[in-house]
């Protein structure tokens, strides 16, 4: 049994390949700084430019205490932030447990 969350969000019109390369370099740092994989991808056959982020915790505390760092880490902060324009109207985060 564990968690997976799962970050939505959708792509600004004509930024597609600057949202994709955020998506692979902050996964990159987010497994090089707090060791945890990011899985992301696009929706297919879907709406147009959603974007999704993937991670698997083998406990609520671990995420917990993951997603406390990453606020406290200037160079994530600074790295999320200069993604912002990448993507409009808002995120949507969900947790789900897995069997």
């Amino acid at each position: 049994m564990g968690l997976r969350f799962m970050r939505k969000a959708h792509v600004a019109r004509g930024k597609g390949d600057e949202a994709m390369a955020f998506a692979a370099e902050i996964s990159a740092h987010w497994k090089e700084t707090y060791g945890t994989e990011l899985t992301w991808g696009f929706e297919v056959g879907g709406e147009w430019g959603t974007l999704y982020w993937f991670s698997d915790h083998d406990s609520m505390a671990n995420l917990e205490a993951e997603m406390m760092a990453s606020m406290a880490n200037e160079e994530t902060g600074k790295r999320l932030a200069e993604g912002a324009d990448l993507f409009e109207g808002r995120t949507e985060d969900r947790l789900i447990m897995t069997m």
